[in-house]
Parts: C-alpha cells; sequence; structure tokens
C-alpha cells in the first residue's frame, strides 16, 4: 500500500525548512497562496513531461522525469491539505484504495487532458470555495493519473520524496 502519512509528514517538514531557510515571513493565507502557485506550475510541469509523444517512446528517461514531476504535484497537494487543515482527505482507508487500484487506466490523450483539466478545476474550486470534496476529489484523481495511468512505483515516489528532503 502506498504510505500517504510519511509522504504527508515529509512534505510539511519540506515546506517547513523551505520556509525557514528563506526566513520567509508571509501569513497562512500567502503560504496557501504560494502553495497553490507551486502545485499549480507542477501540475503544469507533469502535463509537458508526459505530453511529449515522442519521448514517450524512449521509455526510461521519461518515466524518471515523469516521476520526479509527479512527486513535486503530490509534494504540494499534500502541503495544501496540510495548511488547510485537511489532511484527513489524503489518507485512505483500504476501502478506497481498492476502488482507487481497481481503476482502468486512461490511455487516450484526449482523456489525460480531461483528467488534468478536472484536476485543475476541482483544485482552484477547493481553494476558492474552500469545499472539502472538491479537494478530495481532486486527490484521488491524482492518486489514479500516478498510479493507474502512468503506472508509478509508490516506493520509487516515497524514495524520489526523501530525495527531495534531502536537497534542503
Amino acid at each position: 500500500m502506498f504510505n500517504v502519512t510519511k509522504l504527508l509528514q515529509t512534505s510539511i517538514n519540506l515546506d517547513n525548512q523551505m520556509f525557514e531557510q528563506r526566513d520567509l515571513l508571509i501569513g497562512p493565507s500567502a503560504h496557501l497562496q504560494h502553495a497553490m502557485i507551486n502545485l499549480d506550475q507542477a501540475l503544469s510541469n507533469l502535463y509537458q513531461v508526459s505530453d511529449n509523444q515522442y519521448e514517450l517512446h524512449f521509455g526510461k528517461a521519461v518515466k524518471s522525469n515523469q516521476l520526479q514531476a509527479y512527486t513535486l504535484v503530490l509534494h504540494w497537494a499534500l502541503v495544501i491539505s496540510a495548511r488547510l487543515k485537511w489532511t484527513h482527505l489524503v489518507v485512505l482507508d483500504d476501502e478506497q484504495w481498492q476502488k482507487i487500484q481497481t481503476l482502468e487506466p486512461t490511455t487516450k490523450m484526449v482523456e489525460l487532458d480531461k483528467e488534468f483539466l478536472a484536476i485543475k478545476n476541482l483544485l482552484f474550486q477547493s481553494y476558492y470555495t474552500h469545499r472539502q470534496t472538491y479537494f478530495k476529489h481532486a486527490w484521488h484523481l491524482l492518486l489514479k493519473l500516478g498510479l493507474i495511468d502512468y503506472r508509478l512505483d509508490p516506493a520509487k515516489i516515497v524514495a524520489t520524496q526523501a530525495e527531495l528532503n534531502d536537497l534542503i
């Protein structure tokens, strides 16, 4: 099973370290705003890495870039969940995991495009309306995107997150 709790703890720790090192004295709303902007940029980067049809045929290099880009997306989503005190939405029970793991992977680019748009829409809706259900749906779609559609290894995601933490 994917250890979201460990990722969450690492993301919070990394975010706190980044702000302490930069000695940024911003309030909670500006901190959340900063995290949302970074999440949006990370999603755009993931889309760019994943969208290049020619590179998809080369395999390993793209998977590595995709893994790093996806891990950053998860990082910022987890930071947002912590700042909004919505961490209960990101830790899934066995039934929720089973549901995600039984989903069919999306293989058509047009459908992946729709997934990216849905994720962005849900994240921004959750930000502007403060509705947890939007964030929860976006989180589930993010997990499906990485674990099912891109077939990224959960252990490698956790290892990549740890590498990010070591860079700070």
